[in-house]
């Protein structure tokens, strides 16, 4: 049985991943992507997500080596599913679709 700490942890690993992934992705589209390389795009889309991605990978310091196993093992199993689904990553991963019926 996992005590409250380790699933505390646990979660913060989840979420200290996607805060990360959301300051690279700032990064890779507006830096990047849209050119947005003015002084104000330089601090808005470069170095304010730069700082951010630096800030989670020093909480991520604070976490346990369980949570890192744990969430290690989850991302692996996730990437394995996602191979299934694209046949090796040979077709295009699945969209959602969210219109309504």
């Amino acid at each position: 049985m996992l005590d409250l700490l380790t699933i505390s942890s646990l979660i913060s690993f989840g979420a200290l991943v996607a805060f990360s992934v959301v300051n690279l992705a700032v990064i890779k589209h507006y830096y990047f992507g849209q050119k947005a390389r003015g002084a104000r795009g330089v601090i808005h889309n470069l170095v304010l997500p730069g700082i951010g991605f630096v800030l989670t990978i020093w909480l991520w310091t604070s976490l346990s080596g369980l949570s890192f196993t744990f969430g290690l093992i989850w991302v692996g199993v996730g990437l394995a599913y996602l191979a299934f689904l694209t046949r090796g990553f040979r077709k295009p991963a699945p969209q959602l679709d969210l219109k309504e019926a």
